[in-house]
C-alpha cells in the first residue's frame, strides 16, 4: 500500500498528465493510487509475436499491472535517431524499458538485460506473455549471466531494478546490492 504522501504526488502528477495534452490514456488508480499514461509520439510495436499478440501490446499491459500496483508509469516519446533507441519512459522518475520475454533460451532474459542497459535504464520490467515459460530459475540465471558477462562491467551497470510481470501480475522484483556488487536481491 502506497503512503499517503506518495498517493498525493501520484495524484498530483495524474491531474498534471491529464492537463498535457501531448499525454494520452492517463488513468488514476484509485485502489492502489498508482498512475499511468503514454505520451502520444511513443510508438508501439505492431510486429505479431509468437502468441499471437502485438508487441506494443507487451508494453500496455505491463503499464496495466504497473499501475494497478501503485507504480507511476509513464511512456514517453520515442527519439527519431535512426539506430539508436532510449529507454520506454519511466517508472517512479527511473528510467523504464519493457521486454516481452517469449523465447526459451538460455541467453533470453541476459539479452534483455544487456539492451536495457545500452539504453540507459534504470528499471527493467520483464513481461511473460505465457506463465509455461517463467521461472524463477531462469531469472535468477539470467542475473547470472548478466553479472558475468564480459561485455558489461556491472560496477557500471545503470539497471537498479527489474520487475518480473507474468500475465498480469508481479511475481517479483529484483533491487541491485550495492555490496557486493554483483548481487541482486528480491
Amino acid at each position: 500500500m502506497l503512503s499517503t504522501w506518495r498517493r498525493e504526488d501520484n495524484y498530483e502528477e495524474y491531474l498534471r498528465l491529464l492537463q498535457n495534452e501531448d499525454y494520452l490514456d492517463v488513468t488514476y488508480d484509485e485502489k492502489s493510487g498508482g498512475v499511468s499514461a503514454v505520451h502520444r509520439l511513443h510508438k508501439f510495436a505492431k510486429m505479431l509475436g509468437p502468441y499471437g499478440v502485438r508487441h506494443g501490446e507487451y508494453e500496455r499491459i505491463a503499464l496495466d499491472v504497473l499501475r494497478m500496483n501503485g507504480y507511476l508509469a509513464i511512456l514517453e516519446a520515442e527519439n527519431n535517431i535512426p539506430g539508436i533507441k532510449t529507454f520506454d519512459g519511466y517508472l517512479d522518475d527511473a528510467p523504464m524499458e519493457i521486454k516481452a520475454v517469449e523465447g526459451i533460451g538460455t541467453w533470453a532474459i541476459c539479452t534483455k538485460m544487456l539492451i536495457a542497459d545500452k539504453q540507459h535504464a534504470q528499471c527493467l520490467v520483464l513481461y511473460f506473455p505465457e506463465e509455461r515459460i517463467y521461472s524463477p530459475y531462469r531469472v535468477k540465471e539470467g542475473l547470472r549471466l548478466f553479472n558475468s558477462n564480459p561485455d558489461i562491467n556491472s560496477k557500471e551497470s545503470r539497471l537498479l531494478k527489474l520487475i518480473v510481470i507474468v500475465g498480469d501480475r508481479i511475481v517479483s522484483i529484483w533491487n541491485k546490492k550495492t555490496t557486493p556488487i554483483k548481487e541482486w536481491s528480491i
